[in-house]
């Protein structure tokens, strides 16, 4: 048997066989997506079957360390909403009361241009008001009524399996194919190893 043989080949065969053993492995954590009986016995994939769990724990991990509804209260509470207010005012004033009417009204109409510049600008103003005392009641009570933890985990938890292997494997695709990666270098060096006692003993 050739040195070179000796040297190639079992490093070559190990990578493959660690590669495809670690492949193998992380499929069968997706698959199958439903329990499946083979010989008597019930195979599923470890990911689907503890979904829920899964599903809990992600959930949880997004509200303590990325958005909670103590955040979404207080985003809400601090929302600047004068340009919108104004612009609906605007809109409200210019096509609904119609300052071409106003015009027509006796001595109203001498000054429609500058009344219909204080109604907009008393009705921005009140409107504003109005909800900076509500909003902050209402922010108050958005936090303690949403629960973020239950609704995402509600809506991972709802997805289709497909869709949900999907989502957890877009945040780790890089780790599972690391792990591939690595059964191929463990198996390359296994190889090699056997490849040496060969070598010296035989």
């Amino acid at each position: 048997m050739s040195t070179l043989y000796i040297f190639l080949v079992p490093p070559i065969v190990g990578a493959a066989i660690g590669w495809l053993t670690n492949y193998v492995a992380i499929k069968l954590l997706f698959r199958p997506h439903y329990p499946t009986k083979v010989l008597g016995l019930t195979f599923q994939g470890l990911i689907p079957k503890r979904r829920k769990e899964i599903s809990r724990s992600i959930a949880k991990v997004i509200e303590k360390e990325l958005l909670n509804s103590k955040d979404l209260a207080s985003a809400l509470d601090g929302m600047d909403l004068k340009e919108e207010v104004e612009q609906i005012v605007e809109n409200v004033v210019e096509h609904r009361i119609k300052p071409a009417k106003i015009k027509k009204i006796p001595l109203v109409g001498l000054v429609s241009d500058n009344l219909t510049t204080h109604l907009k600008y008393f009705l921005s103003k009140e409107i504003l008001l109005h909800l900076d005392k509500k909003k902050s009641a209402f922010a108050k009570n958005f936090s303690n009524k949403l629960n973020v933890k239950e609704l995402l985990a509600s809506r991972i938890d709802n997805l289709d399996v497909h869709k949900f292997e999907g989502l957890l494997t877009e945040f780790i695709a890089r780790e599972l194919k690391h792990i591939e990666k690595l059964g191929g270098i463990i198996g390359f060096f296994i190889g090699l190893v056997q490849s040496f006692v060969f070598y010296f003993l035989f």
